[in-house]
Parts: structure tokens; C-alpha cells; sequence
């Protein structure tokens, strides 16, 4: 009898965590088909904004931990290539047309607005409140997913398609580059072991975590000087199936991803801690 209760206790513990990668809710396909960014407000409770990919209408959506959109806003600029949301403390958004598959292209560029409220009908699209364009020469292209904001600057995530670890990189905002004299986005640090494309990134609203996804891999870093960007220690790692997964945010200490033709997910705050055993703890760059 003390073995079947055991074995019971035992079979309702494991029942309990939640799978590595738990479903939300998906995504009405005929609005978000390509979701490609995520970031949760700081401002409206329990909204998140998406957009899509390239190729799809200049449009950011507030939408609910289910998926389910609740507004959407057109924005007075061209959806070359945008890949990442950020957010920052003032109410403002941060738009990344930082995508550049091939390193074709040799300006880049980051916008910033005024957050909507999805409580109210748009008026009209949204202009930016600034824009800062980044350049890069010939030898020193790169594609990038991933975004986060970290006072007066960007931080992009590059995507690296060598084997070599993701590079950080610095677009400044105070003041924003104009077109015609671009900023240069300069390297400030790597992210240690992250060797596979980068497609999301999330930085807490303390400034101290960082969350960085993959199509198979989520990784949490702690920044170990809230000043600097060179020192990151990596506190856990999530291998999950390959779902598609293009962005990633804060959601409380819960990560939400969204992925391409599927919808949103969640890495729960006790899932990403019990992974923190498999990564390397400790370990700096």
C-alpha cells in the first residue's frame, strides 16, 4: 500500500509541471499569418503587440495571451523588413526593419512610436516619433531578428548562420541617425553559447534579464552590470520542437512566444528556472 501511495504522490508531482512548451491560443491566420514580433505593454494590462513579416501590410496588432486580436493600427511606414518589437519605460515602441537576408542591404533602420491605446479606434497611421538608420559596409553585413531597447539605445541580436556565437550590436537614439548621416551599429558583446539564429529577444523591464529565442532553443541570460552589455551570465536554456518560433516576450517572469502560421505559447517562470540545470551557470563572456 505505501508503494502505490508513493508511486501515486509521485505520478501527481509530474502531472503538475507544465509542458516545456505550453499552447495559448493561435492566431486568427488571415490577419497574423507570418507573426514575427512580440512585446508585452507596460501600460495596458494583459496586452501584447505583434506584427507581421515582410511582405504583409504595415500594421501592429494588440492582441491577449490567447492570440485574440482586440485592435489594430496601421503605421506611416513601409514593412520592408520588420522583424522585432521593443518597448521601453516612456510609452513608447520600437519598431525593427532590421531584417536583411543575403546582407543585401546597407541601411537598416529601428522606429520609434507612441504607443496606441486598443481600447480606442485608430484615427489615422501612426507616424513615427523618430527614426534611427544604421549602416554597414561590405564586409560587415549581417541579418538580425531580434531587438530590445536598453535606455537611449537599441540593441539588435544578430543572426549568425556560422557556428559562431550571436553578436550584440548598439544603435543609439539619443540623438536618432538620420538617413542621410547613418549611425554605425556598433559590436558591444556576444551572447555565450547562442550559436543558432536568433529570432526574438525580450529584455525585463528591471533591465536584468534577457531572453533570447531560436526556433529550437530559448536561453535566459542575467546581465551582470546593469551599465554593460559585455558580461552576460546564461541562466537557463529551453530546447523545444521546432515550431516556427519568431519572437519572444516578457510576460511577468513567464516568457510568451509567438511562431509563424501557429499562434502563442508559453515558457513558464518554473519551467526556464528547472531548465537553468543544463546550462552553464556562471559561465561569462
Amino acid at each position: 500500500m505505501l508503494r502505490l501511495i508513493a508511486l501515486a504522490a509521485t505520478l501527481l508531482l509530474f502531472a503538475g509541471d507544465p509542458p516545456d512548451f505550453e499552447p495559448l491560443g493561435r492566431f486568427d491566420l488571415r490577419e497574423i499569418p507570418e507573426s514575427s514580433g512580440v512585446v508585452k505593454s507596460r501600460r495596458h494590462s494583459d496586452v501584447f503587440w505583434v506584427h507581421n513579416d515582410s511582405g504583409n501590410p504595415a500594421t501592429l496588432f494588440a492582441i491577449d495571451r490567447r492570440g485574440r486580436i482586440l485592435n489594430k493600427f496601421a503605421i506611416a511606414v513601409p514593412n520592408l523588413d520588420w522583424e522585432d518589437l521593443a518597448i521601453d519605460g516612456q510609452g513608447r515602441l520600437y519598431i525593427g526593419d532590421i531584417g536583411n537576408n543575403n546582407g543585401r542591404l546597407a541601411i537598416r533602420m529601428i522606429h520609434q512610436i507612441a504607443e496606441p491605446d486598443p481600447g480606442k479606434p485608430s484615427a489615422g497611421p501612426i507616424k513615427p516619433l523618430a527614426s534611427s538608420f544604421y549602416a554597414m559596409s561590405r564586409d560587415d553585413r549581417f541579418d538580425a531578428e531580434a531587438l530590445v531597447v536598453d535606455g537611449d539605445r537599441a540593441i539588435i541580436v544578430t543572426k549568425r548562420f556560422d557556428g559562431r556565437e550571436a553578436e550584440l550590436r548598439e544603435v543609439s537614439f539619443n540623438p536618432p541617425a538620420p538617413l542621410l548621416r547613418p549611425a554605425t551599429a556598433r559590436r558591444i558583446g556576444v551572447l555565450p553559447r547562442f550559436v543558432e539564429s536568433a529570432t526574438g529577444a525580450d529584455l525585463s523591464a528591471d533591465g536584468r534579464l534577457l531572453a533570447v529565442c531560436g526556433n529550437r532553443v530559448t536561453r535566459v541570460y542575467e546581465r551582470a552590470d546593469a551599465r554593460s552589455w559585455d558580461k552576460l551570465r546564461l541562466l537557463a536554456e529551453v530546447f523545444h520542437e521546432p515550431l516556427g518560433t519568431e519572437g519572444v516576450a516578457w510576460d511577468g517572469m513567464d516568457l510568451i512566444h509567438v511562431s509563424e502560421n501557429r499562434g502563442v505559447d508559453r515558457i513558464a517562470e518554473r519551467v526556464w528556472r528547472r531548465a537553468s540545470a543544463s546550462a552553464t551557470a556562471g559561465k561569462t563572456r
